[in-house]
Protein backbone atom coordinates (compact mmCIF):
# COMPACT_ATOMS: atom_id res chain seq x y z
CA UNK A 1 0.00 0.00 0.00
CA UNK A 2 1.60 3.45 -0.68
CA UNK A 3 1.36 6.04 1.33
CA UNK A 4 0.47 9.52 -0.56
CA UNK A 5 2.82 12.35 0.54
CA UNK A 6 4.04 16.32 -0.22
CA UNK A 7 5.85 15.90 -3.21
CA UNK A 8 9.19 17.63 -1.44
CA UNK A 9 8.79 15.28 0.57
CA UNK A 10 8.76 12.52 -1.44
CA UNK A 11 11.26 14.31 -4.05
CA UNK A 12 13.83 14.19 -0.80
CA UNK A 13 13.13 10.30 0.07
CA UNK A 14 14.29 9.10 -3.57
CA UNK A 15 17.21 11.58 -3.63
CA UNK A 16 18.09 10.00 0.42
CA UNK A 17 17.81 6.71 -1.59
CA UNK A 18 19.87 7.51 -4.90
CA UNK A 19 22.63 9.03 -2.14
CA UNK A 20 22.93 5.85 -0.29
CA UNK A 21 23.12 3.80 -3.17
CA UNK A 22 25.46 5.81 -5.31
CA UNK A 23 27.79 5.45 -2.00
CA UNK A 24 27.74 2.28 -1.94
CA UNK A 25 27.51 1.11 -5.71
CA UNK A 26 28.69 4.38 -7.42
CA UNK A 27 26.69 6.13 -10.05
CA UNK A 28 27.29 3.59 -12.96
CA UNK A 29 25.57 0.58 -10.94
CA UNK A 30 22.92 1.78 -9.56
CA UNK A 31 20.08 1.45 -11.33
CA UNK A 32 16.26 3.30 -11.31
CA UNK A 33 15.11 0.09 -9.71
CA UNK A 34 17.98 0.16 -6.81
CA UNK A 35 16.14 3.18 -6.26
CA UNK A 36 13.08 2.51 -6.33
CA UNK A 37 13.94 -0.57 -3.98
CA UNK A 38 15.95 1.47 -1.53
CA UNK A 39 12.68 4.21 -1.19
CA UNK A 40 10.72 1.20 -0.39
CA UNK A 41 13.63 -0.21 2.05
CA UNK A 42 13.69 3.23 3.90
CA UNK A 43 10.23 4.32 4.04
CA UNK A 44 8.70 1.25 4.34
CA UNK A 45 5.99 1.44 1.59
CA UNK A 46 6.68 1.30 -2.32
CA UNK A 47 6.41 4.01 -4.59
CA UNK A 48 5.38 3.65 -8.09
CA UNK A 49 7.95 3.92 -11.14
CA UNK A 50 5.93 6.64 -12.63
CA UNK A 51 6.58 8.57 -9.13
CA UNK A 52 10.16 8.19 -9.66
CA UNK A 53 9.78 9.57 -12.83
CA UNK A 54 7.10 12.29 -12.23
CA UNK A 55 9.97 13.87 -9.93
CA UNK A 56 12.52 13.59 -11.67
CA UNK A 57 13.20 12.65 -15.88
CA UNK A 58 16.34 10.34 -15.23
CA UNK A 59 18.85 8.66 -13.56
CA UNK A 60 20.77 11.80 -14.08
CA UNK A 61 18.12 13.90 -13.23
CA UNK A 62 18.33 12.28 -9.56
CA UNK A 63 22.46 13.38 -9.55
CA UNK A 64 21.71 16.53 -10.70
CA UNK A 65 19.45 17.15 -7.72
CA UNK A 66 21.72 15.61 -5.25
CA UNK A 67 24.71 17.54 -6.43
CA UNK A 68 22.58 20.91 -6.02
CA UNK A 69 21.73 19.89 -2.56
CA UNK A 70 25.48 19.08 -2.22
CA UNK A 71 26.26 22.64 -3.28
CA UNK A 72 23.57 24.46 -1.30
CA UNK A 73 25.13 23.02 1.97
CA UNK A 74 28.66 23.89 0.75
CA UNK A 75 27.62 27.35 -0.22
CA UNK A 76 25.91 27.96 2.88
CA UNK A 77 28.88 27.34 4.93
CA UNK A 78 31.14 28.98 2.56
CA UNK A 79 28.20 31.97 3.20
CA UNK A 80 28.18 32.17 6.58
CA UNK A 81 32.10 32.24 7.58
CA UNK A 82 32.10 34.67 4.65
CA UNK A 83 29.76 36.75 6.63
CA UNK A 84 30.65 36.51 9.66
CA UNK A 85 31.88 39.68 10.83
CA UNK A 86 33.32 38.66 13.89
CA UNK A 87 36.25 37.77 12.03
CA UNK A 88 38.59 40.24 9.71
CA UNK A 89 38.67 39.91 6.37
CA UNK A 90 41.96 37.88 6.22
CA UNK A 91 40.62 34.79 8.39
CA UNK A 92 37.05 35.20 6.85
CA UNK A 93 38.64 34.53 3.55
CA UNK A 94 40.66 31.62 5.16
CA UNK A 95 37.56 30.31 6.89
CA UNK A 96 35.23 30.28 3.66
CA UNK A 97 38.17 28.37 1.94
CA UNK A 98 38.12 25.80 4.85
CA UNK A 99 34.00 25.87 4.70
CA UNK A 100 34.57 24.30 1.50
CA UNK A 101 36.15 21.60 2.53
CA UNK A 102 33.05 19.00 3.05
CA UNK A 103 35.38 16.77 5.54
CA UNK A 104 35.41 19.43 7.75
CA UNK A 105 31.60 19.12 8.72
CA UNK A 106 30.97 15.96 9.31
CA UNK A 107 31.21 15.20 5.31
CA UNK A 108 33.79 12.91 5.40
CA UNK A 109 31.29 9.81 3.44
CA UNK A 110 30.55 13.13 0.90
CA UNK A 111 34.08 13.20 0.14
CA UNK A 112 35.22 9.50 0.13
CA UNK A 113 32.36 8.73 -2.21
CA UNK A 114 33.19 11.88 -5.08
CA UNK A 115 36.39 10.42 -4.77
CA UNK A 116 35.84 6.92 -5.78
CA UNK A 117 36.45 6.03 -9.39
CA UNK A 118 32.89 5.07 -10.48
CA UNK A 119 31.68 8.83 -8.83
CA UNK A 120 33.66 9.94 -11.52
CA UNK A 121 30.84 12.61 -12.91
CA UNK A 122 29.24 13.33 -9.63
CA UNK A 123 32.94 14.49 -8.80
CA UNK A 124 33.58 16.54 -11.39
CA UNK A 125 30.06 18.19 -11.46
CA UNK A 126 30.24 18.80 -8.05
CA UNK A 127 33.45 20.31 -8.19
CA UNK A 128 32.53 22.70 -10.97
CA UNK A 129 28.97 23.64 -9.64
CA UNK A 130 30.84 24.64 -5.86
CA UNK A 131 33.67 26.27 -7.56
CA UNK A 132 30.95 28.62 -10.01
CA UNK A 133 29.19 29.22 -7.14
CA UNK A 134 32.04 30.28 -4.72
CA UNK A 135 33.16 32.84 -7.02
CA UNK A 136 31.01 35.67 -6.03
CA UNK A 137 31.57 35.03 -2.36
CA UNK A 138 35.26 35.16 -2.24
CA UNK A 139 34.92 38.15 -5.00
CA UNK A 140 33.41 40.41 -2.19
CA UNK A 141 35.75 39.13 0.09
CA UNK A 142 38.81 40.27 -1.91
CA UNK A 143 37.20 43.37 -2.52
CA UNK A 144 36.60 44.18 0.81
CA UNK A 145 40.25 43.02 1.57
CA UNK A 146 41.40 45.30 -1.20
CA UNK A 147 39.04 48.23 0.21
CA UNK A 148 40.83 47.70 3.79
CA UNK A 149 44.07 48.25 2.08
CA UNK A 150 44.87 44.17 2.60
CA UNK A 151 45.12 43.15 -0.96
CA UNK A 152 46.46 45.65 -3.67
CA UNK A 153 44.31 44.25 -6.29
CA UNK A 154 42.05 46.47 -9.17
CA UNK A 155 40.48 43.06 -10.40
CA UNK A 156 39.23 40.67 -7.43
CA UNK A 157 36.97 38.61 -9.82
CA UNK A 158 40.01 37.73 -11.85
CA UNK A 159 41.72 37.08 -8.87
CA UNK A 160 39.35 34.83 -7.72
CA UNK A 161 39.42 33.21 -10.93
CA UNK A 162 42.91 32.50 -11.00
CA UNK A 163 42.80 31.03 -7.27
CA UNK A 164 39.87 28.65 -8.64
CA UNK A 165 42.39 27.84 -11.71
CA UNK A 166 45.08 26.23 -9.30
CA UNK A 167 42.10 24.39 -7.44
CA UNK A 168 40.73 22.75 -10.58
Amino acid sequence: MRTVKEPEIRKNEILDAADTLFARKGFDNTSTGDILEMVGILEKVGIARGTLYYHFKSKEDILDALIERYNRQILSAAQEAASDKRFSVKERLIRTILALNVSQKGGQELKEQMHRPQNALMHQKTQMAVLNGVTPILTKLIREGAEAGYFQTPYPRECVEMIKSIWC
